[in-house]
């Protein structure tokens, strides 16, 4: 079964925590798998703590990360995103989670937590449940 979740972010560079959301989704199934992905070249998707100053060290790695390695080929060419689909491109765009007793797998400090690094937008998350 297949589920579209919209987020609307804030800011240019942005850690969203949507483990609730998704959590809301998984409950239906006993036990299963959920695959979750953003369908955006210039987000991605992790599993890390949610901590604030986390949320801050991630934001500030994703602006300054790839600052030494500019300037971008794709970005000479008039696409100013470069730093975003590289950025996405190591982070990754999915996440397969185990479905155990109608929730989430996740460790004791796991989040599910949106990058955004081309905002503020809306974002679309798709989340597909399988039970097993």
């Amino acid at each position: 079964m297949k589920h579209t979740i919209d987020i609307r972010t804030a800011h240019k560079i942005e850690v969203l925590n949507v483990t609730q959301q998704i959590a809301d989704l998984v409950r239906g199934v006993e036990d299963g798998l959920a695959y979750i992905s953003v369908p955006h070249t210039t987000a991605a998707l992790i599993i890390n703590e949610d901590d604030a100053e986390l949320r801050v060290d991630i934001v500030n790695t994703a602006a300054h990360l790839l600052d030494d390695l500019e300037p971008f080929t794709h970005a000479r060419k008039g696409n100013p995103h470069a730093a975003a689909h590289i950025f996405s491109a190591l982070a990754g765009a999915s996440l397969t989670l185990a479905v155990e007793g109608g929730r989430l797998a996740l460790g004791t400090y796991q989040n599910v937590l949106l990058i955004e690094l081309d905002g503020p937008k809306t974002r679309e998350l798709t989340v597909r449940l399988w039970a097993l």
